[in-house]
């Protein structure tokens, strides 16, 4: 067999698949009249909606919602509100107090009680004085230390043993104060120093 019936006959054999395969499918839709009347017609999309649980997300007409809105405990300022004025007060507080020579726990207990009512019972009257040298000078935080002795129910006589307000007349104010304070002594033999801050607090 010459070599061009070979080529012949090979071509034949490979063409005879490929006959009987036929022409590859095409899409179902294309050309097709159907697929273009499916396409011009609305879609229908199903949405179902929960209600939402009042407790996780209640709306404005709950109840909690509207105590809310009525009360005024955290509702603050509002930015269109005209600044206020800030408001400064002398304020006077005893620091921490010493006892010595007391005998016993309770004594000493005692003599710190005594030395906190003796502040306590006129610290309006220590407040002016305080007020009073501002009044006259800028005066920054300012410690006194006053010391009393105490003897078996008697208190002894009020001094200043340590600081300055603002100037004598502060301390003397201060002093005479204290001096005359209304407050019982306890029954017992001890020396007691008590600190007295005075400061502004700004409100």
């Amino acid at each position: 067999m010459s070599m061009p019936s070979i080529a012949l006959l090979s071509l034949s054999l490979l063409a005879a698949p490929i006959l009987a395969a036929g022409p590859p499918e095409r899409d179902a839709c294309e050309g097709a009249e159907r697929c273009d009347s499916e396409a011009g017609e609305p879609i229908e999309i199903i949405v179902r909606t929960q209600k939402r649980p009042d407790w996780l997300f209640p709306g404005l007409d709950h109840p909690r919602v509207q105590a809310y809105f009525r009360s005024g405990s955290s509702v603050g300022g509002s930015l269109f509100d005209e600044p206020e004025a800030e408001q400064r007060r002398p304020l006077v507080r005893a620091g921490t107090i010493s006892v010595r020579g007391a005998d016993s726990r309770a004594d000493r207990k005692a003599a710190r009680r005594f030395a906190r009512e003796l502040v306590a019972d006129v610290r309006p009257a220590l407040e002016a004085c305080y007020a009073d040298v501002l009044a006259r000078s800028p005066t920054d935080a300012a410690r006194l230390t006053f010391h009393v002795e105490l003897s078996r129910g008697e208190r002894g006589a009020v001094q200043v043993s340590a600081g300055t307000l603002g100037d004598v007349y502060g301390n003397a104010c201060v002093h005479g104060v204290l001096e005359f304070a209304d407050v019982d002594a306890p029954k017992l033999e001890a020396g007691v120093d008590i600190p007295v801050w005075f400061w502004m607090q700004t409100m």
